[in-house]
């Protein structure tokens, strides 16, 4: 079954009981996996009630005691992905050290989506700001 929207898109767009089983559109679904992405690694780790590990670690605490700290980023981000977004598979992280601001830290999130049968690649920049937020 290809999974479409999250449960609480779905109450929200007041859908009937079974439309989990409804297929969505790809740009639909794209823009749902995204604004899920933004919210769970924009939420702190242990803030949410439904998982202490729901989110991303503080990464303002890591900056001074961690020597590889674009590693531990991208580690950080595939577990949380691979745990908490089950619609994407194949999750990579990848560095873009091309960035002429060096405080802020961009990625590229690689990974596979599977949509009407067949397997689509996708790729979603991101960056943390000095603030420590996510843009998508």
């Amino acid at each position: 079954m290809d999974k479409g929207y999250r449960l609480f898109e779905r109450i929200e767009l007041n859908e009937p009981k079974n439309s989990h089983e409804r297929s969505v559109s790809q740009k639909h679904l794209i823009v749902s996996i995204n604004r899920h992405l933004s919210e769970l690694l924009n939420t702190h780790a242990g803030s949410a009630m439904i998982d202490i590990r729901y989110g991303s670690p503080d990464f303002n605490d890591v900056l001074a005691s961690n020597a590889n700290l674009v590693r531990y980023i991208q580690q950080s981000i595939r577990e949380t992905i691979e745990i908490f977004e089950p619609r994407l598979k194949n999750v990579h992280i990848e560095y873009k050290n091309e960035q002429p601001n060096p405080i802020k830290l961009s990625f590229n999130i690689h990974a596979q989506v599977f949509h009407n049968a067949n397997t689509h690649s996708m790729s979603i920049p991101i960056s943390i700001d000095t603030d420590g937020q996510f843009n998508l």
